[in-house]
Formats: C-alpha cells, structure tokens, sequence
C-alpha cells in the first residue's frame, strides 16, 4: 500500500529528527488574464526531478520509494536480476550551488518577458492609458530609452558569443562529464548559441526529461 506525499514527509522528519530540504527547481510564470486576474503557475526547470536533502538510511529510502508519485531516484543500478533500484547519487554543493543560480537566472528571464508583454500591451492601448497624460508619456519615453540600452547590451553578448559553436550532431547519444548530471547519458535536442546551453533528453524512470545543460559539461559518446 502507498502511502501520501504527506505522510511520507511526517515519516522522513520523525524518522531524521530534522527538517528534510526538499528542492523542485522551478520558475514562476505570470500570466495576466482576460478578466484582469493574475495567474501564477511554476514550471519545473528539471520536469520530474526533484532534490531531497536528508541523512540517508535504508528505512528512507525504501519508504521514499513507496510514495505516491515517486518513481526512484537518479543513481546506478544496484542488485540482482530479480529485484534492481537505483542508488541514489550525491549532488555536492557546487553542483547545487550551481542549479541555485540557474533558476534564479530563469526567474529573472521569465520576469523581465512578463513585463515586456505589460508594456507591450498598455502600449497598444493608448486610450486606456491616458497617453495624453505627461506623466505616462515620460514613462513611455523612459522605457523606450531603456529598452534601446538593454538592447544594446544584449547586441554586444551577442558578439561575443555568436561565434560558439558545437560538434555535436542532434539525437547524437551525448555523456554529461559535470555538473548535476555528471555521468548521465542522453540524446542532443538542441543548442542555443546565444545562451551556450545545450538541451538534453535523459531517460528516466520509463520517460523523458529535458533538461538545459552546459554545452561545455557535454561531449558526445563513441561506440
């Protein structure tokens, strides 16, 4: 019998006598809707990932595992032929460290675009906004001449980063050598230059994950 999500987070804090760190990364999506409302939903960053900070012990583990939605954790196999798991793997602290800055990256992106398409919108209408007033006309002054400097700054990133390259061929099987997914494989989807990630596709538990990584932590695997 499984047991709940909740259930099973009263279990691991009575079981470590301290409170387990559970980390989803994800960036919060604002969405303003037709009656005016604002809808907030997360996107996961690492879709059916999640990391779980807490002392390890066979009790956890296998109770973790019993748990409603959970299909195992990313690691080597470990056991006989009758019965295989998956051993979880450490994450250290730089790697986390890393992911920490990454979703505060993304969170920043999604932000900024949410307020681009406000500006963008009020500016499409004018009447609503009162464009006559000369206090909305200075702040529409005031934000065309930020987006013209924003979008120089972008313009010089570009130069410097536009000549990146990758010789990776897409749904070539690609080995991560660092970071989260340090010795993980997975299928190349795509590359973005201007950002230097690379979009991978892992396995696991029966369905894939995409996930943005390095291109530099990726190198393609010989047969």
């Amino acid at each position: 019998m499984t047991a709940s999500l909740f259930e099973c987070l009263f279990f691991l804090i009575a079981a470590l006598y301290a409170y387990p760190q559970v980390y989803s990364p994800s960036v919060q999506i604002k969405r303003k809707l037709k009656n005016g409302t604002l809808s907030v939903k997360p996107k996961p960053i690492f879709p059916g990932c999640m990391f779980l900070k807490c002392v390890m012990n066979k009790e956890v583990h296998d109770f973790i595992r019993e748990c409603d939605g959970v299909g195992g954790f990313i690691g080597s196999k470990v056991g006989n032929t009758k019965r295989q798991i998956n051993k979880p793997r450490p994450v250290d602290e730089d790697d986390m460290e890393a992911i920490f800055k990454q979703a505060k990256v993304e969170q920043a992106k999604a932000d900024q675009a949410f307020e681009d398409e406000q500006l963008k919108a009020e500016a499409s209408n004018p009447e609503k906004l009162g464009v006559d007033s000369p206090l909305v006309s200075q702040n529409i002054a005031q934000t065309k001449a930020s987006k013209k400097i924003g979008g120089r700054g972008r313009k010089s990133r570009k130069e410097k980063i536009e000549g990146m390259t990758i010789s990776i061929k897409l749904g070539s099987t690609v080995q991560v050598m660092s970071g989260a997914f340090a010795g993980f494989s997975g299928t190349f989807k795509k590359f973005d230059s201007q950002t230097g990630l690379a979009t991978v596709g892992f396995t696991l538990f029966g369905k894939e994950t995409l996930a943005d990584i390095d291109a530099k932590e990726i190198v393609a695997e010989t047969s």
